[in-house]
């Protein structure tokens, strides 16, 4: 990777008693393509001077062969390197252009030159900037002060210059400094309670801004889980793939969309949504009413009892009056359950309860329990869709409980019920499907730690 240093400059710049200073050391052991340098009104004076900066720079890059493009960042209007407050922002807005010149390099910063403030600055916009960056200190040559005198003679300096030696076995002073970034530190954990609270889409936004410090596997993972529970389960197939996630405990295409359909109702009424988990009752108990019959009675309804209206695809289906008297005795069952007169009806959970207890029933396979558990599934349903459906209010456990006899967690228990019966075959062994989510989360934040 193509490497960009920003330095700022001081007495110790370019060399002091025979040695690199920090800027040119860095360069030394770096060697950056291009270097900013941050310079206030007596380094602008000094470099007027004699061009020491720009001079040494391009002997060490011929020393040593290498190419470094100098740019000088003057700031002659800065007479007084000693207050603080005035460097954070000007290096910020600095780092921010260096960055979005020099997108796919990695950037350097200086941490030994200029004033302790100046210094302070560089350390504090390193720990905070939205996009990584290395910063570098450099010591001493024999780790103490290196102070000089003050007069410079460019040739005699440079001439006299040890760490131009090879031979001599001069140490390399350059420290990367290991600190984490506090901006990042701080995104991520607020990032790290979205995802807690199933929340991915507020934890792609927070971490929007430091995406630059996630590694794309885990950005692909957490868009995935935004997908899924969106129930875009193609594209979060994709994207899971793409960060080496299994997402899916549930194999077949055909019984995943209902399982991960199910796995939402369940996030939802943990989390005390009942509103929304009892929007979603009605087509969770159509599928799973259908599936039953299909799987257990070998009824195949869209097929055999339906019609399609609308376009081809619509999805949108009628349970026929005529399409059922080919079986007079569940057409009679039909009658007798709608008051003598079962009409055509849009397929749902109450049109299919009869083919239920018909086929579960002391004429059928004669399992009360299914029975049962439909029963009251439809009556739960009953009774709640449609205030649900027209309101604009929360509903609590309490209304939930007193309405219905069961509460929102039994009958979450009772859907996981159903279709563990329907489709025992897809339940994977040695691991519970139902914590999918929680699994993935654990994954997420492993990750992102």
């Amino acid at each position: 990777m193509k490497r960009v240093l920003f330095s700022t400059l001081g007495m110790t710049d370019p060399m002091k008693n025979d040695y690199d200073g920090p800027l040119l050391h860095i360069l030394r052991h770096y060697m950056p393509g291009k270097v900013y340098l941050f310079m206030t009104k007596r380094i602008c004076e000094l470099a007027d001077i004699d061009n020491r900066y720009r001079i040494y720079i391009q002997r060490l890059s011929e020393k040593i062969g290498f190419d470094c493009e100098v740019v000088e960042l003057r700031y002659e209007e800065i007479d007084n390197p000693q207050q603080f407050d005035i460097f954070y922002p000007l290096f910020e807005k600095e780092l921010t252009k260096i960055h979005q010149m020099n997108p796919e390099c990695q950037i350097l910063i200086n941490l030994s030159s200029g004033t302790p403030q100046m210094k302070s600055a560089c350390q504090l916009i390193s720990l905070t900037t939205p996009f990584p960056v290395h910063s570098i200190q450099v010591t001493t040559p024999h780790e103490r002060e290196n102070y000089g005198p003050i007069n410079f003679d460019l040739e005699h300096t440079w001439e006299n210059n040890l760490d131009n030696h090879p031979e001599l076995e001069i140490k390399n002073r350059c420290v990367e400094v290991e600190s984490k970034n506090l901006r990042y530190l701080f995104l991520r954990e607020a990032a790290l309670s979205h995802i807690k609270a199933y929340e991915y889409g507020a934890a792609l936004s927070v971490l929007s801004t430091v995406k630059e410090f996630i590694p794309v596997s885990v950005l692909n993972l957490l868009q995935a889980a935004w997908h899924r529970k969106n129930m875009e389960l193609i594209k979060a197939t994709q994207l899971a793939e793409a960060s080496g996630f299994d997402l899916f405990p549930v194999k077949s295409a055909n019984v995943l969309e209902i399982f991960e359909y199910l796995l939402l109702l369940k996030l939802q009424q943990q989390k005390g949504d009942l509103l929304s988990f009892v929007r979603g009752i009605s087509p969770a108990l159509t599928r799973l009413f259908e599936a039953l019959l299909q799987e257990k009675c070998r009824r195949k309804i869209k097929v055999r009892y339906c019609v399609e209206f609308g376009k081809r695809g619509s999805d949108h289906w009628k349970l026929l009056r005529e399409k059922l008297a080919s079986d007079k005795d569940l057409l009679s069952h039909y009658d007798s359950e709608f008051n003598g007169n079962f009409r055509d009806s849009d397929l749902s959970a109450a049109a299919l309860l009869p083919m239920i207890t018909y086929d579960f029933g002391p004429k059928g396979l004669r399992d009360s329990v299914v029975v049962e558990r439909a029963v009251k599934m439809r009556e739960v349903e009953e009774q709640l869709r449609n205030p649900a459906a027209h309101s604009i209010r929360a509903i609590t456990e309490e209304q939930f409980m007193e309405k219905t006899g069961i509460s929102s967690r039994k009958l979450m228990d009772y859907l996981i019920w159903m279709f563990e019966y329907t489709y025992p075959k897809y339940i994977p062994q040695g691991e519970n499907p139902w914590e999918s989510y929680e699994k993935m989360n654990n994954e997420i934040i492993s990750r992102l730690k």
